[in-house]
């Protein structure tokens, strides 16, 4: 996993270390920036979010990143992972406005899988791709599986219009804090000292 998940992060256009490095990770949202301030909370479930990825095939454009969202709340949901719960159930929202048929595909497909939230990263790294894979495909034992898929996906409706309205709220600081962050970042070279 571990060479599958580099080559997935360079395919993507990401930077090796998944942009752990970065303060803001950026995302578009009807063509405006949401940055996402890069919490340690962030960067430990985008980690196992990047493998998910990988185990279910979903893309990392922007209808990908709304059906992994619909998957993961679906195949387990995200256990102590909170970036990952707000943000799921954003996507979730937001995939049923944008590709609904797609969304709802990717929620019914994840109540007969689990996603690797429930596993150890590094215990992750080491599986072969085929093993992550076959991990991914064992239904959860769950008795939210008993719960009609309807019900299922409205509860989550339900849960997603908060997360959904704090992350409009919270737009309006993000991106002046983004800004201004983009502003003195840049690396200033120093003047030439005259001899």
């Amino acid at each position: 996993m571990r060479e599958v998940l580099a080559d997935h992060l360079a395919a993507s256009g990401l930077p090796p270390d998944a942009g752990d490095s970065d303060p803001f990770a950026v995302v578009r949202i009807f063509y405006l920036p949401y940055p996402i301030p890069n919490t340690r909370a962030r960067k430990r479930a985008v980690r196992i979010h990047d493998l998910n990825h990988l185990v279910t095939g979903y893309k990392t454009d922007r209808v990908g990143e709304l059906e992994i969202s619909a998957w993961e709340l679906a195949s387990g949901g995200c256990r102590d992972y909170v970036a990952a719960w707000v943000l799921d159930l954003a996507g979730l929202l937001g995939g049923l406005m944008v590709a609904p048929r797609r969304t709802v595909r990717a929620f019914l497909a994840g109540r007969n899988q689990q996603n690797l939230y429930r596993f150890e990263y590094d215990e992750l790294l080491a599986l072969t791709m085929a093993d992550a894979r076959r991990r991914a495909s064992e239904p959860l034992p769950s008795r939210m599986r008993r719960v009609p898929a309807g019900l299922h996906l409205g509860a989550f409706i339900v849960l997603s219009l908060p997360a959904a309205a704090a992350m409009a709220i919270a737009w309006y600081a993000l991106v002046p804090a983004w800004l201004l962050n983009r502003a003195f970042r840049h690396d200033r070279v120093p003047a030439k000292l005259s001899a």
